[in-house]
């Protein structure tokens, strides 16, 4: 049977954990790596998250995440968002930004 086709017996969805990334990234990041887990959804497109945020302005976490019809292209999308926002500033702090929980990753 495909993953896909299980009973949810009333929940809303399932997604698989397909892979978990470290990256280090030595741009400003406290402790210079975060990690990257890469979600398929049953839809059939793929989901990645960071074990970090970025707060804004308003020390609100951004929950940026990476979008693809691939694993590639999920995590390219979300490194290259990430990417995008460590080089708008040089004076990051660890206040600036948010960690998930370690047991969600």
């Amino acid at each position: 049977m495909d993953w896909r086709a299980i009973d949810l017996h009333g929940a809303a969805s399932i997604s698989r954990v397909v892979n978990v990334f470290e990256i280090r990234d030595m741009r400003g990041i406290p402790w210079t790596k975060y990690k990257i887990k890469v979600l398929e959804e049953a839809s059939g497109g793929f989901l990645a998250v960071a074990n970090v945020c970025v707060k804004n302005a308003n020390g609100t976490p951004d929950g940026e995440a990476g979008l693809g019809q691939t694993e590639v292209e999920a995590i390219q999308d979300l490194i290259t968002r990430l990417g995008e926002k460590l080089n708008s500033r040089k004076d990051w702090r660890d206040e600036d930004f948010e960690w998930t929980d370690p047991q969600d990753f």
